[in-house]
């Protein structure tokens, strides 16, 4: 399978079938899911998510979204996965989960950044916009390293709105 795009530690490709089950380790964590809109992850969610993605051969096209895989390169190991959801031809929102073994070590940053650059020079988009949960300092440290601005905060989902020109 061709990769997306190649970091110095990562790489980021196409989610597979046989991601099922890495995919709902992760997301099943307790403190991965804290950060998230879910509470389990089964392999039966992350089989359907899966399917739903693999119908996708564009990553740029208005209305679709999908998830990709974050691979690190020394040992070929799923570490999380990027949510991808494309607004128009100039915007989209951009979602990332890690496992939380891998936290605090530079791979969040360092495959939303290259995505982001890769978004831009591959298909002119303009405009990324995150969106964090109050309370995930990690996150918005990772956001605001980035340079990504706080453009809004919402106290119905208890999250808080990121966004960067490209």
């Amino acid at each position: 399978m061709e990769n997306i795009l190649e970091t110095p530690r990562l790489y980021l490709r196409c989610l597979q079938l046989t991601d099922a089950v890495r995919m709902s380790e992760y997301r099943s964590k307790k403190e991965v899911a804290h950060y998230q809109s879910w509470k389990k992850y089964s392999i039966k969610d992350a089989t359907k998510r899966i399917q739903q993605c693999l119908k996708f051969t564009s990553f740029y096209l208005p209305k679709t979204n999908y998830h990709l895989a974050v691979i690190l390169k020394e040992n070929d190991m799923m570490i999380g996965d990027l949510f991808v959801d494309v607004v128009n031809e100039k915007v989209f929102v951009l979602g990332y989960t890690l496992d939380s073994v891998y936290w605090s070590k530079g791979y969040g940053s360092e495959i939303v950044e290259a995505f982001c650059q890769y978004m831009k020079e591959t298909y002119h988009f303009q405009k990324v916009i995150c969106y964090v949960y109050k309370d995930n300092q990690r996150s918005i440290h990772l956001l605001k390293k980035l340079q990504f601005h706080q453009f809004e905060e919402s106290y119905f989902y208890h999250d808080v709105g990121y966004m960067k020109y490209l």
